[in-house]
């Protein structure tokens, strides 16, 4: 399969390049930065791009046979660089007739309510420190939504960086669910969704 994943040269993103590669798929990375990204392989590409770049990411969607979005904003101040991610990824992956797309979204942001575990999580991480990042997010969710793409639209809560365990859950609620997840936990999550028809076009809270 040829895989773009977006947002290839970050801390999840890499996890998700390697195992694809590791599984014989053919790679694109769209990243900004190039160096920054440590994978060297044959079957992987690099294009070159801003997530704000329309014309950049159609480019890097020509020939692809499915979307891995791992982008995530590095400041938590008031921005829209998501939803125009989202809303240029959505156009240009209708316009090309793909359908599969993966994409890594956060606890709290898109689908059903999920309750905080914890007071710290319920009355300042979410509502005040990740005010914004997660507006963004939901203001580019809607276009996913709205779409007629087989998205699966991944949430887990805090992203850690420690071996994969094996042991990640997926539930619609994140009932039952602790709201913390290893990086590659969830890269594996994601990378099996390309072929998966459990989670099509529905928000999966993961954590263990």
């Amino acid at each position: 399969m040829k895989v773009l994943v977006i947002g290839a040269s970050g801390q999840t993103g890499q996890h998700v390049v390697r195992l694809l590669l590791s599984e014989g798929h053919r790679v694109t990375a769209f990243v900004r930065t190039p160096s920054k990204l440590a994978e060297s392989n044959p079957r992987l590409q690099v294009a070159q791009g801003d997530a704000r770049d329309r014309d950049a990411l159609e480019r890097s969607l020509e020939h692809q046979d499915a979307v891995i979005c791992c982008f995530g904003p590095r400041a938590l101040g008031k921005t829209d660089i998501q939803e125009i991610l989202m809303s240029n990824l959505v156009s240009g992956m209708t316009k090309m007739s793909i359908k599969r797309l993966v994409n890594l979204s956060a606890w709290g942001s898109g689908g059903r309510a999920v309750r905080p575990s914890s007071a710290m999580t319920r009355y300042f991480i979410l509502p005040v420190l990740l005010r914004q990042v997660l507006a963004d997010k939901r203001r580019g969710e809607a276009h996913l939504f709205g779409s007629g793409l087989d998205y699966i639209n991944v949430c887990p809560g805090r992203l850690m960086n420690a071996p994969a365990t094996g042991r990640l859950r997926a539930s619609i609620d994140g009932k039952g669910l602790k709201q913390y997840a290893h990086r590659e936990d969830v890269a594996a999550f994601m990378v099996g969704q390309l072929t998966e028809t459990k989670w099509v076009r529905q928000c999966a809270a993961v954590g263990y």
